[in-house]
């Protein structure tokens, strides 16, 4: 099922974006589907029709010959648009890269600042997804299972509608037949007999089986049945980095992150289900990402930290891993974060590089779900920040966090030309160090000393690039205001750009 270019540029992620057309035309090409990838070697890995976004990284030292030739490969193999992330690996598209896919007839876009491609790709499919099944539409049941799953309900609303439509109880299954998730609703009858069912598939396996409790059904229930199983397969094809293979865990977490569950008594009652008792205990939500497969992160997790940490329910959102665990009264933010490191170091001896992110334990559990989304902040806000980033406790970036949910872009972009742009721009041009500099500095609480030794120079020389970065713009740096606006601008280059300052930016915009 392909869908136009311009269909695609118009999904959210897309919009948000600000995603420009260097080449083609939207309205001509045709999309059938959107992968992500920093491979140079992608030509071979494509079946045609496909949107590729990435962030160049995978094109870091080439030369314009091999820019060229990378986008050239990519028309020949049938791909039908190039997206390219600026801010990481290239501050502006590649002259080669453009001309090139003019000639070759490839759509060539670009995202002016970072994105979640993760995002996009769910965008797409949930495009997709409208796309396919969009003819059965005319009937209003199967209509309203499949719009939760394109919000991204999760399997318990799915099983709840098909309650409601059914007339009686509905029930999830996996592989080996075991009830892993139960509908909800107390208005349905419970019948006696086999009922419907109707098996999930993907092309190679069995995913499941949805059960209606209906008695002996009839042709309507096993049709209900059977476009059930395409809705749970749809909804489960989100979570296949933990196997394909629903659990109360996994459930649990989707429908959290979906705003499914709303009282307390509901949300108690789940977590106890998949194994958390929580009367006068307070629950805290982490997610970790595992720059990998969150598969193999998760399988770890849920074998190594219970004996670090105690009970705890798992499960993944995209690339995340997402885990729930019990914290007492006593659980200080020092112990948690001793906790966390723990687990970061148990995670490391089996080679899973991760980077983990926690919420404020919750003392409410209604106000589980918006600490879920605070835990997947935390980890996204990672980068733009100094220091060390492999444990992150929500108060680490506060100012991260008010920055990137309180300022458009364009602001943010305002931000940082008022404040660095003269020391961006004096880097840009000598490939000097002044904003690495300042940002050791005032990582440093302003330490001449400490900031001279991590930038491994003479403190005079230290004494000198502080004196032109006073000049530069026009400040003093022992005015606490100054410092302030100078920290926060900081921040707001490494959420614009994903760069470290301390890394530095070579002239063609790649990270040195």
């Amino acid at each position: 099922m392909y869908a136009s270019l311009a269909e695609v540029l118009r999904l959210p992620s897309f919009r948000a974006a600000g995603t420009r057309v260097l080449t083609g035309d939207p309205d001509a090409i045709d999309i059938r589907w959107v992968h992500s990838s920093e491979v140079y070697e992608m030509s071979g890995l494509l079946a045609g029709g496909e949107l590729l976004l990435t962030t160049g990284l995978g094109l870091h030292g080439a030369n314009a010959e091999q820019l060229d030739e990378y986008v050239t490969s990519l028309a020949r193999a049938g791909c039908a648009a190039l997206a390219l992330e600026l801010g990481r690996s290239f501050l502006d598209p590649p002259e080669a890269m453009v001309d090139a896919a003019r000639r070759a007839g490839l759509a060539f876009l670009v995202f002016p600042r970072i994105v979640p491609f993760v995002r996009m790709v769910e965008d797409f499919h949930e495009l997709a997804v409208r796309a396919r099944l969009g003819a059965a539409e005319e009937d209003a049941g199967w209509a309203g299972l499949l719009d939760l799953v394109v919000e991204g309900a999760g399997p318990q609303a799915v099983l709840d509608q098909l309650a409601r439509i059914a007339g009686c109880a509905a029930e999830l299954l996996d592989p080996d037949g075991h009830v892993v998730e139960q509908s909800r609703i107390s208005t349905v009858r419970l019948y006696d007999g086999a009922g419907a069912t109707a098996q999930l598939r993907s092309r190679h396996r069995i995913l499941g089986t949805v059960r209606l409790l209906c008695g002996t059904p009839d042709a309507r229930l096993n049709r209900l049945a059977d476009r059930a199983a395409t809705a749970l397969t749809l909804e489960l094809a989100r979570h296949r980095e933990a196997g394909w293979r629903p659990t109360l865990s996994q459930a649990l977490v989707s429908d959290l992150n979906a705003g499914a569950l709303l009282s307390h008594d509901e949300i108690a009652r789940r977590l106890e289900d998949a194994g958390l008792v929580t009367t006068g205990r307070r629950i805290t939500a982490i997610a970790a990402d595992p720059h990998g497969d969150p598969g193999a992160c998760l399988s770890r997790v849920e074998a190594a930290w219970p004996a670090l940490v105690g009970p705890l329910v798992a499960g993944t959102l995209g690339h995340l891993v997402v885990v729930l665990l019990i914290t007492g009264p006593s659980t200080t933010p020092r112990r948690l974060r001793e906790l966390l490191r723990e687990g970061h170091q148990s995670l490391g001896t089996s080679g899973v590089d991760v980077t983990i992110g926690a919420a404020m334990p919750c003392d409410r559990l209604t106000d589980l779900p918006a600490a879920l989304h605070t835990a997947r902040d935390v980890v996204r806000l990672a980068d733009a920040r100094a220091g060390d980033t492999r444990v992150l406790l929500a108060r680490d970036v506060g100012v991260q966090r008010l920055v990137a949910g309180g300022l458009s872009a364009d602001r943010i972009d305002a931000l940082v030309a008022e404040q660095l742009g003269p020391l961006l721009a004096s880097d840009r041009h000598s490939q000097g160090s002044l904003v690495s500099t300042l940002d050791a500095y005032l990582a440093l609480g302003r330490s001449k000393t400490l900031a001279a030794q991590r930038l491994g120079i003479r403190r005079q020389s230290l004494y000198a690039r502080l004196e032109r970065i006073e000049r530069s713009l026009g400040i003093s740096l022992e005015d606490a205001e100054s410092v302030l606006g100078l920290h926060v601008a900081l921040v707001a280059w490494r959420l614009r750009t994903g760069i470290d300052p301390a890394v530095g930016v070579s002239p063609g915009g790649a990270r040195m």
